[in-house]
């Protein structure tokens, strides 16, 4: 599974925007994916895809509660890699 920090993955989501929803501006915590980044419904279920590639796991799918910026987008990433560690086998979690 790995140990990422939230700098790992504020990196590998800023990675993910520029390839693969072609951004090409700085992209920082505090980005808004919609308004900053001009995401649409599209560019967002890309980056949900590609993020949850990365990481092997499934995002947390709130629609009333959408990530807004790349700080939220960290942030489901953390969750889901706490829940994904917790439903390891106790073996696994310590190798």
């Amino acid at each position: 599974m790995g140990n990422y920090t939230e700098h790992d993955i504020l990196n590998a989501v800023a990675d993910i925007l520029r390839q693969e929803c072609k951004i090409e501006r700085d992209i920082l915590p505090d980005t808004r994916l919609a308004e900053d980044l001009e995401l649409d419904s599209v560019g967002m279920l890309t980056l949900a895809v590609e993020v949850e590639n990365r990481y092997q796991l499934i995002l947390e799918d709130d629609v009333e509660n959408p990530p807004r910026t790349v700080r939220d987008v960290v942030f489901l990433v953390q969750k889901a890699l706490a829940r994904s560690a917790d439903n390891l086998p106790q073996q696994d979690k310590n190798t």
